[in-house]
């Protein structure tokens, strides 16, 4: 069986449309800035979640990373370097969290309640690889989402197999009843439509790490 080539939810192949951020500094596509908020909101706030914040604080500051997403975008100059864009809004986000946690902190101090060493203190000496981490998880597990329905069971299957679940293409090729080569060409085009999803969602194709 061969991968089907409609188009699923996420439209055109990204390769042949303009990215998603250059669609934003555009300032003048409502349906890509809200494609960005769908995408984004949700990292932001588990992002916040896992630092610390409520549910309404982390709601309060992922609308705020948006806000300030919206008025610097037109600004934001891409170049090829690795992660660019990701660090970018790795920043904006950690300097909202950090915001939030030293206004609290401020506050309680005022009715003498001492909460020990800032949160900025805290994320100052945290791994830069938790921003990372949760950013490349969401982009990846966005991105197949989207192009989950452009191909059949058995391509699917075959991807699923052997680049989700690391299982021996031999193996994968006899639970499919297919060859190993027909396995091979399906994981392909998987990986190169997944790797075009997510260089039109982040212009980062650093995102996807495996390559095989």
């Amino acid at each position: 069986m061969s991968v089907s080539t409609t188009p699923g939810r996420a439209g055109r192949t990204p390769s042949t449309r303009v990215s998603l951020l250059e669609r934003l500094r555009k300032g003048t596509d409502a349906t890509a800035w809200q494609l960005f908020v769908d995408l984004y909101t949700p990292l932001i706030y588990r992002f916040g979640r896992r630092k610390g914040l409520q549910d309404a604080d982390a709601q309060d500051v992922a609308q705020k990373v948006m806000a300030r997403v919206f008025k610097a975008i037109g600004k934001f100059a891409y170049d090829s370097q690795r992660g660019r864009f990701r660090n970018w809004l790795g920043i904006i986000t950690v300097h909202e969290i950090v915001r939030h946690h030293d206004r609290a902190r401020r506050a309680s101090q005022r009715f003498g309640v001492d909460q020990g060493e800032s949160v900025t203190e805290k994320m100052a000496r945290s791994d830069d690889g938790d921003w990372f981490d949760a950013f490349n998880a969401h982009i990846l597990a966005t991105a197949l989402e989207r192009i989950r329905a452009q191909f059949d069971d058995d391509a699917w299957q075959a991807f699923d197999l052997t680049w989700i679940h690391d299982i021996p293409t031999e193996d994968a090729a006899s639970r499919l009843d297919q060859t190993a080569a027909w396995i091979y060409k399906a994981r392909f085009r998987v990986l190169k439509r997944l790797r075009a999803e997510v260089e039109f969602l982040t212009e980062d194709a650093a995102v996807l790490h495996r390559a095989h």
